[in-house]
């Protein structure tokens, strides 16, 4: 008795399904795999690599890239990480911006086996050796994160299997990458939170805690960040029994990299101050040159700085670039301090000149920042140095201290619900006998 073998019609259809379940057992082991291997770290790096591992033996091309987009809505093809790897030894291949715009267009899976000849990509320049492409979009909360491209299938072109399965892999993966960067973005806010209060705590310390008691003298000074930390100061520096220095600067830019440069610009003053007792003009020229080689090209320091003899009742100044101090006069009378030069910091050997004024009983001198002359309310309109010169004379006759408190709530008036672009800084001095 002889058998028979079966028609060849229902042993394909065996041998068919065999396959698909033999690829399916492996698509779920794979999916497995990466859930694992997902679930087990919060680093961005590390779930890509897994990915990428995973994606190139399942599918079994050359190389595969992961390129996770920014969020600038300007420029939303703008590359944030991009992570890629080979099953050996391949040129690094870089298409993403034209799959990039086209994954923002259309959003779905991107299967393509002749590139040069591909209608959807006509004018594009495929680097020499990418024969095929498969690409599919990373999406979350129906906004596309990255894409996953693999290059070159080993055997033959991709098939609408291996994009079915790649789509599966990055779309069970796009919520953990998105979760990990969510997770690593707020680490970095924390430590710059933390970065920040020390340097608050820092630069407040550099601060003088209260005014120098000088007979016949009532000073004050204050300074407001507009961040956290800021790029204005005021110092006193006590040179000797009978000579105070007073000091109000202002640095190129805001928040910590102008609180650092802050720092430096006060140390190299005391120093200078205290080398170079007898003369203003080199006190600054000597400072110039100094932070003109410590500080970054595009940096600058504006500054006054002076030198109040409580003997003579003289004050001798050096004005960097600084807004010009108000004087008020005991007779109601206000002016301008006029002697003036370049900032700090940008051209080593500028002469700077030396400017004197002799004060009286009552007068009040006001040195400030652009902080508070330029804080604007919502219709961009300017406090200015008029208003500034109104108030001095409205409270000249106070306490160094309160007149200081009034104008900046005269400033807040102004600006309302604006908040401050600036820094703002006074240093209020007043000739009481």
């Amino acid at each position: 008795m002889t058998t028979r073998e079966p028609p060849d019609g229902p042993r394909h259809a065996l041998q068919h399904e065999n396959e698909r379940l033999r690829r399916a057992v492996e698509e779920l082991s794979i999916l497995n795999e990466l859930s694992l291997a997902v679930s087990a770290t919060r680093d961005v790096q590390e779930i890509m690599h897994a990915i990428i591992r995973r994606s190139l033996r399942a599918i079994r091309a050359e190389q595969a890239v992961i390129t996770l987009v920014g969020q600038d809505a300007a420029d939303p093809t703008q590359t944030f990480i991009r992570t890629s790897a080979s099953s050996g030894d391949h040129e690094a291949y870089r298409s993403e911006q034209s799959l990039l715009g086209w994954m923002h267009l259309y959003k779905g899976p991107l299967l393509i086996n002749d590139p040069a000849h591909d209608e959807r990509f006509r004018g594009t320049r495929w680097q020499r050796g990418i024969h095929s492409v498969l690409c599919v979009p990373m999406i979350v909360q129906s906004r596309l994160i990255g894409i996953l491209t693999l290059y070159n299938k080993k055997e033959g072109g991709f098939t609408r299997d291996d994009q079915r399965l790649l789509a599966i892999l990055a779309g069970q993966s796009a919520q953990a990458i998105e979760n990990a960067r969510l997770q690593e973005e707020e680490k970095k806010l924390i430590r710059l939170r933390e970065e920040y209060r020390l340097a608050f705590e820092i630069q407040t310390n550099l601060l003088p805690k209260e005014p120098p008691v000088c007979d016949g003298y009532d000073i004050a000074g204050l300074s407001l960040p507009a961040q956290t930390v800021g790029g204005d100061y005021f110092d006193f520096i006590r040179v000797d029994r009978d000579r105070l220095g007073l000091c109000v600067g202002d640095v190129s830019g805001k928040g910590l990299p102008a609180a650092m440069l802050m720092a430096n610009v006060q140390a190299t003053l005391r120093g200078q101050a205290l080398a170079q007792p007898d003369s203003v003009r080199d006190c600054i020229v000597h400072s110039n040159g100094m932070l003109c080689r410590s500080i970054g090209r595009g940096s600058f320091v504006t500054l006054f700085f002076g030198l109040l003899d409580t003997r003579t009742h003289t004050l001798r100044y050096v004005n960097a670039g600084h807004n010009r101090p108000l004087l008020h006069a005991a007779d109601g009378r206000i002016r301008e301090l006029p002697t003036s030069g370049l900032v700090l910091g940008f051209q080593p050997d500028f002469p700077y000149r030396e400017g004197a004024v002799a004060l009286a009983p009552g007068d009040t001198l006001l040195i400030y920042s652009d902080g508070i002359t330029e804080a604007m309310n919502a219709d961009r309109e300017q406090f200015d140095t008029m208003r500034l010169g109104e108030m001095l004379r409205a409270h000249a006759d106070t306490s160094a201290d309160t007149l200081i408190e009034r104008i900046i709530a005269a400033v807040r008036r102004h600006t309302g619900e604006i908040p401050p672009n600036d820094d703002m800084t006074m240093l209020a001095l007043r000739r009481t006998a």
